[in-house]
């Protein structure tokens, strides 16, 4: 799988440079300047490169010529992103419900506990990545890297609108709380059916998830509490 070739700790140029892109900090059509983050980050050229090829890689950067940009953040991209999620989600659980091993229930349900150990701090960076780790667990017992790897790349997509759209207070709600409850739910309901090598419910819970999340983007869509670029119809059906 491909997060498994990738420099995820906190400090990295990669990591940087993600967090940067997914908070808003470098925003959708930024330029990305090699000298300048260079001397930014205190690193040589070479890591920034590398840290742009995984980003390109991820859909979050996008090449022009010679130079290196934020990748566009439209809302027109949303309901054919949202598709593609629920069709590999539902794969990659059946896939998990029929090849997983214990080792790999053992990483999934660590993952698991931490986003449910998260949720008390409704810092939504901090969960949205707890989920993204829950998720790519789960990914990564289902012994087929190609439906991992493009996996990986639409919840990478997925999780930039869902950070976009979760900043701020919006997780200071009695509304968000609750959502974050049945999310935990739905994620012990997964990891149960993924340990008991039942496929067909491993699979009815991802199209559960997804209506859950989808149902999330778009009420926080309604709300305007997301500011980017793109046409106003916030309809994701």
């Amino acid at each position: 799988m491909s997060n498994g070739t990738k420099d995820r700790s906190g400090s990295s140029p990669y990591r940087t440079l993600r967090e940067r892109i997914l908070t808003l900090e470098l925003r959708p059509g930024s330029v990305l300047d090699e000298a300048g983050l260079s001397r930014q980050l205190e690193v040589s050229r070479t890591p920034i490169r590398e840290a742009i090829i995984q980003l390109i890689a991820d859909g979050l950067v996008v090449r022009e010529g010679r130079s290196a940009r934020v990748a566009p953040l439209d809302l027109d991209d949303i309901p054919p992103l949202y598709d593609a999620l629920l069709i590999s989600s539902r794969m990659i659980q059946r896939l998990a419900a029929e090849f997983r091993t214990e080792a790999d229930l053992q990483v999934i349900r660590e993952k698991m506990m931490l986003f449910e150990n998260a949720i008390p701090s409704l810092r939504g960076a901090i969960l949205s990545e707890a989920n993204f780790a829950f998720h790519l667990a789960i990914s990564a017992c289902a012994n087929n890297r190609y439906f991992s790897e493009f996996y990986e790349r639409v919840l990478i997509g997925s999780l930039r609108f869902n950070r976009a759209c979760f900043s701020g207070n919006v997780y200071a709600t009695r509304d968000t709380k609750e959502h974050l409850s049945v999310t935990a739910e739905q994620h012990r309901d997964t990891v149960r059916a993924i340990e008991n090598g039942d496929i067909e419910e491993a699979d009815r819970l991802a199209v559960e998830h997804h209506r859950l999340a989808r149902s999330r983007l778009e009420k926080v869509l309604s709300m305007g509490a997301l500011s980017i670029s793109g046409k106003t119809d916030l309809s994701l059906g």
